[in-house]
């Protein structure tokens, strides 16, 4: 039967097995595991806090101030637009209107004594024709008609190339030519017409003015 040796001497024995427990074991591998993830947090920490530059203390946070609110400015004053809400202007005191006079009276705007394209007759109406000028005295005679308070226009005459300057207000049928409106407009075209003759030698006056249908 074959024993264990025995050891001849002195000396300290050595025990001849080493015995852990399991559980002993379990503990001891989970603390390494604690101990190695806390360190290796510890130096992400302190990498990432290098890279980013973050102030070391309070005052660099202090020192930057909060970016300033800039407030909104309302709109520059719109003129209010006669038939249009004002709204949009934000604002409850609208400017006057341009064409308007500090006294509250209304300013007609001058038409332009050159515009043929505008004519304002309307088909199947009269309007009276106070002559046919040539020209070089279209503008002449247009201007002084409204200057003296007809509402005349210069429109095409029997072609594309003549021109002949009507009188406004017209009217739809004959009858109304004996009505107290058209009678006046009437002797107003004659009073002008006497002053164009007598403004210049050669004009004429508007005697001969007719009432011409638009077709």
């Amino acid at each position: 039967m074959t024993g264990t040796p025995r050891r001849v001497g002195n000396a300290p024995g050595l025990p001849s097995t080493f015995e852990i427990s399991l559980r002993r074991a379990i503990v001891i591998g989970i603390a390494v595991v604690v101990a190695v993830s806390i360190a290796y947090g510890i130096g992400v920490k302190r990498g990432s806090s290098a890279s980013t530059g973050a102030p070391r203390n309070g005052s660099d946070a202090e020192s930057v101030s909060p970016p300033s609110v800039v407030s909104q400015q309302t709109s520059p004053l719109i003129p209010a637009i006669p038939g249009k809400s004002s709204g949009a202007t934000g604002s409850k005191t609208a400017a006057p209107v341009s064409g308007t006079s500090g006294s509250g009276k209304s300013a007609t705007a001058p038409r332009a004594a050159t515009d043929n394209k505008s004519d304002p007759r309307v088909k199947g109406m009269y309007y009276f024709v106070v002559g046919h000028p040539s020209s070089d005295r279209r503008v002449e005679m247009l201007t002084f008609c409204r200057a003296e308070g007809l509402d005349a226009y210069l429109v095409p005459d029997d072609n594309a190339l003549l021109r002949k300057i009507i009188v406004l207000p017209g009217y739809r049928d004959l009858s109304e030519k004996s009505s107290s409106e058209i009678k006046a407009l009437e002797a107003k075209i004659k009073q002008v017409g006497k002053k164009w003759k007598g403004n210049k030698p050669g004009n004429k006056d508007f005697d001969d003015a007719y009432p011409a249908l638009f077709k």
